[in-house]
């Protein structure tokens, strides 16, 4: 009963970082109008030498490529949190097959985004960050490769959210059989004993 308490606070933790990265990814690109609508006077005066525009593209690369350094190392924390995640379930539990299975999609899912998807997108992020036409051929793979990574990690969400209610609900089903367990004996030499 610890070992499944202990894992629905393990997946909670992954789904709660999972959340607070994808939340500060989205705050980077507020960060840049913030800055701009109301830029400090050393700044502003650079900002005007520089262009508007100018200033914009060089904000958003440094935004982009802080943000895919941010990706790639939850991503490498997530490929282990996962498979210490699935290892626990398996060795440190007595779960069935369908928790196991659900954390190894979880697994696959991290593999795929890690070694697939996030190469590829930050690659093609850096080719189209300064072209001139942002609707080129690359600009819009980029976003198709995006909106592919948001939706693998709002599935990772939903599965993990499906496995905390997998292993909570289990866990209360447990309870409600554990009286059957127990066995009354009455020996003349032992009088009552419950075991």
């Amino acid at each position: 009963m610890h070992a499944r308490r202990l894992a629905c606070f393990i997946l909670g933790m992954w789904l709660a970082a999972g959340i607070t990265v994808a939340w500060l990814e989205r705050e980077d690109f507020q960060t840049i109008q913030d800055v701009l609508a109301q830029p400090d006077p050393a700044v502003g005066d650079r900002m005007k030498a520089l262009g508007a525009h100018e200033t914009f593209l060089l904000m958003e690369h440094v935004t982009a490529e802080q943000r895919q350094r941010t990706i790639r190392t939850w991503e490498n924390v997530e490929l282990l949190f996962g498979l210490g995640f699935f290892f626990f379930l398996l060795f440190g539990t007595r779960e069935g097959k369908l928790p196991l299975a659900m954390a190894l999609l979880l697994v696959g899912m991290v593999v795929l985004e890690r070694f697939l998807l996030t190469p590829e997108a930050l690659a093609l992020a850096r080719i189209a960050s300064f072209k001139a036409g942002r609707a080129s051929g690359e600009a819009v793979r980029r976003i198709v490769l995006s909106s592919t990574h948001e939706g693998f990690e709002i599935t990772k969400w939903m599965v993990e959210a499906a496995l905390a209610t997998v292993l909570v609900l289990r866990r209360n089903q447990r309870l409600g059989d554990s009286g059957d367990q127990l066995h009354v004996v009455n020996k003349p030499d032992y009088g009552h004993v419950n075991r």
